[in-house]
Parts: C-alpha cells; structure tokens; sequence
C-alpha cells in the first residue's frame, strides 16, 4: 500500500494564485498590439551598404540647331565717295576720268550693261548700281542625339518621418552620374538672303544714250555723261542659297544632385531628383554655299569651326523603379536636362546647338550593394 503523500493547505494555496497569474502573463506577452495590425506592410531589402549604382540607355531628345548668317554674296566693286573727276566702278557699267580731265565736269569714258539703266525723264539718266547680299539665311533642324548612354550612383541617407511619408517612410540621398551623346544634325534646305543695292545716277544732259551693251573709251569722242552722281541705297531683293551645314558635337555630362524615393508598393517605387549639371562639348561646324543673285551669277562660299567648351546646367526628372530580387531593379524615366548653348562661328556663318527644349528617356539596370 503507498504512502499517502500530504500537501500542506499552504503550499496549495500558492500554487493556485501562480498559476493564473502567469498564464495571463503569457497571454499579455503573446497578444498583437491594435495599432500594428493597421500599419501597411512595406518591405525593403536589408543592404550591406548605402551604394546603388546603375547604367543604361539614355539618348537627349528635344536638340535644336540653328544656322545662321548664310548666303554670302559680295559685289568686287565697293561705292567710291560722291564726286567728280574720279573713276567709279559698278556691277553693270563704269564711269572713269577721260583724256580730257572730265572737261567742264563730264566725261565720255563711261559704258553700261542693260537698257533698263536708262531714264528718259527729265534731261535724262543712267543708274548704275553695286549689290552685295547681307547674309541673312537662316535655318533650324531639329532632333536627337544619335546615342546616349549614362552610368550614375545613389547614395542613401535615411528615411523621411514626417507627414506625408509617416505612413510610407520615403527614402532621401544625394546622386551623381555620366552621360554621353553624340549629337549630328544638318541640312541642306535652300534659303533665301536679303540684298542691299547702293545705286548711282548719272545725268545725260538731255543726250540720248547709245543701246546697250556700250563702252566708251579714254579718248572718246562720245556721248557726254554728268562725273558726278546722286546715290541711293536700298534693302531688298533676294539671292537664293543653295547648300549644306552640319553640326557635329560629342557630350560628356555629369549631374549632381538630390533625390526623394517614394514607395508605392512591395517592390515598386517612384523618384525625383533635381540637380545641377556640367557639359563638355567638343563640336565643329562646316557650311558650303551658293549663292545666285539674278544678273549678277554665282558665288560659292564656305567655313569651318571647331571648339570645346563647358556647358553648365541644371535637370529635374522623374522615374519608376521595380525591384526584382534584393540586388537588382530595373528603372525607367524622364529628366529635363539644360544647357548652356554650343556655338561655333565659321567664315561669317553661326550655328548654335540650343538644349532649352532637351530632355533625356532612360532605361536603366540598378545594382545594390
């Protein structure tokens, strides 16, 4: 028969009081608080490091360039200063000092081109005139860069705990990167110039010149013609310009700046950045030209430049970033991205690559340390 074991009435009364006790102990620690059970449940990948850096495809669209001063057509005779007794020369004719000495202030030692110079009215006259054009041709082309590519890094500086990101911690840092684009634009688009005419009038004294074509001679004799002119100077016209211009240009652009990354969902992210950038550009320019004003013919013309220069900035872009896996993502945006404008100078003739309408599509593979 065993042994009847005794607990004292004490010892049992303790136990009873323990064990609830701990139980609801138990039951506090287990329990999950209410307001977790409301806060959204946004993962991000536990990093060894603050770095992320990426590459990828990143051409600049929205280029313009601008051709200027084209047309080029220049007269080899230049206006001579009002007055007699000198020899003046013109792109339809001439008036010259004859054997004479212009006696009595006229000379027979003139010639002219066409029969329009003459004006009968009055005691009639010759007008004989010399054109030059004012370079005034201009076109535009616009359009992309051939290629462009860009590496660039992220730095991460922390989480943002104010509204509106308290629910959504949004990420903040600094970034950087490289970029480079081959820029090739040109045309060969005909244009037109405006002219500028100077014009000399020669009085006939009432005399009735011989048709044209005619040419006096040193010691004449022939039909006597005033020595010294009245003048006239007017813009119009055009002379039509034919040819071609091409601006080439190679684009190294670094960028730094900030950015704010917003977490929309597990794996997907907006950013902005903004920032300031810096451009090397290494360019040449190079124009041919013909230039054809009516009656007067053809004149080719032609230059080149080349420069490099820095072009400084600023950009302001927005992209989507998706994760894949703890290490890589995939981005894909849009920035704005200014410049100061690139300009050459060849012979007359200006071309400037202008950034104000430029903008950048990327498509990028993001590595994280």
């Amino acid at each position: 028969m065993s042994p009847k074991v005794r607990i004292p009435l004490f010892t049992l009364c303790a136990l009873n009081a323990a064990i609830p006790a701990t139980a609801g102990d138990l039951r506090e620690s287990l329990a999950v608080p209410a307001d977790a059970k409301s806060a959204p449940q946004i993962t991000a990948p536990e990093t060894a490091s603050r770095w992320r850096i990426g590459a990828g495809y990143a051409p600049v669209l929205g280029l313009e360039a601008k051709f200027e001063g084209l047309g080029r057509f220049r007269s080899p005779f230049s206006p001579q200063p009002l007055g007699g007794g000198t020899d003046y020369d013109y792109d339809d004719g001439f008036v010259h000092v004859d054997s004479s000495g212009n006696l009595g202030g006229l000379t027979w030692n003139w010639g002219y081109q066409h029969d329009s110079q003459y004006d009968p009215s009055g005691n009639g006259s010759i007008a004989m005139s010399i054109t030059n054009s004012l370079a005034t041709g201009s076109t535009d082309e616009r359009g992309s860069a051939e290629s462009g590519w860009e590496v660039f890094g992220y730095y991460d500086m922390g989480r943002l705990a104010f509204a509106p990101f308290k629910a959504a911690p949004a990420g903040w840092g600094f970034c950087g990167g490289l970029q480079y684009a081959r820029v090739n634009l040109g045309n060969g688009d005909s244009l037109a110039t405006a002219l500028v005419t100077t014009t000399d009038h020669f009085g006939l004294g009432g005399q009735v010149p011989p048709s044209a074509p005619y040419e006096g001679s040193y010691f004449g004799p022939g039909v006597l013609l005033d020595d010294a002119p009245t003048r006239t100077t007017t813009i119009g016209g055009q002379g039509l310009v034919v040819g071609s211009r091409e601006l080439d240009a190679d684009l190294f652009i670094t960028r730094f700046g900030g950015y704010l990354e917003a977490p929309v969902t597990g794996k997907f992210s907006l950013m902005a950045e903004a920032g300031v950038n810096l451009g090397i550009a290494s360019g040449s320019y190079e124009f041919h030209s013909a230039t054809t004003v009516a009656g007067l013919g053809t004149q080719q013309s032609h230059g080149s430049d080349s420069t490099t220069s820095l072009l400084p900035g600023v950009y302001a872009g927005l992209s989507g970033l998706y994760r894949l896996d703890d290490h890589w993502s995939v981005q894909g945006g849009a920035r704005y991205q200014y410049l100061k404008p690139l300009e050459l100078g060849a012979n007359g003739s200006d071309a400037t690559l202008s950034f104000d309408q430029a903008f950048v599509l990327s498509l990028n593979v993001v590595y994280s340390f």
